[in-house]
C-alpha cells in the first residue's frame, strides 16, 4: 500500500511537471477567410495603436481571392492569397490604390486565429523586427 501512495504520487508529479512545461501555440481553426464583409477592430503598429486610420473602412473577402475595401463612396480592388512560410500559415494582402492606408495592410501576415467571425493576424518587420497586429471582425 505504500509502494502504490509512492508510485501515485510520482505519476502525479510528473504528470503536473509535464503540463506545467507546455507551451501551445495558437493554431487557427482555417486558412481561409469566410466570405463575407469585414471591419478592422485593432491594428497596432509596434505599440503604436492605428486602429482609428480604419475607422470607416470594411473589407469583402470573396471567396475566389479578390479583396474589395470601402470607406464611403470610395471603392479600391485587391487581392487576397493564403500559403504557408517559414513553416507558419500566412495571409497576403495587395491593393493597387496608392491608399496609404491600405498599403499598411501589405504584407505577409502570419495568421494567428481565423474563424468565420474573427481574423488575428501578426507581421514582423524584416527591416526593424517591430511587430504590427492587426485584427478584423466579421459584420
Amino acid at each position: 500500500m505504500k509502494n502504490f501512495k509512492i508510485l501515485s504520487a510520482f505519476v502525479l508529479c510528473v504528470v503536473c511537471f509535464m503540463t506545467a512545461c507546455t507551451t501551445t501555440t495558437p493554431n487557427p481553426s482555417t486558412t481561409t477567410p469566410a466570405a463575407g464583409t469585414w471591419k478592422i477592430t485593432s491594428f497596432i503598429d509596434d505599440s503604436k495603436d492605428e486602429t482609428s486610420d480604419y475607422n470607416g473602412y470594411t473589407f469583402d473577402f470573396d471567396s475566389n481571392g479578390v479583396l474589395k475595401a470601402k470607406k464611403d463612396s470610395q471603392n479600391w480592388a485587391g487581392t487576397w492569397q493564403t500559403g504557408v512560410d517559414d513553416s507558419a500559415n500566412k495571409l497576403v494582402m495587395a491593393f493597387n490604390s496608392g491608399n496609404s492606408v491600405l498599403s499598411e495592410l501589405e504584407e505577409d501576415w502570419r495568421i494567428i486565429e481565423m474563424s468565420d467571425t474573427f481574423i488575428h493576424l501578426e507581421h514582423v518587420s524584416g527591416g526593424n523586427g517591430g511587430t504590427e497586429v492587426v485584427k478584423f471582425s466579421k459584420i
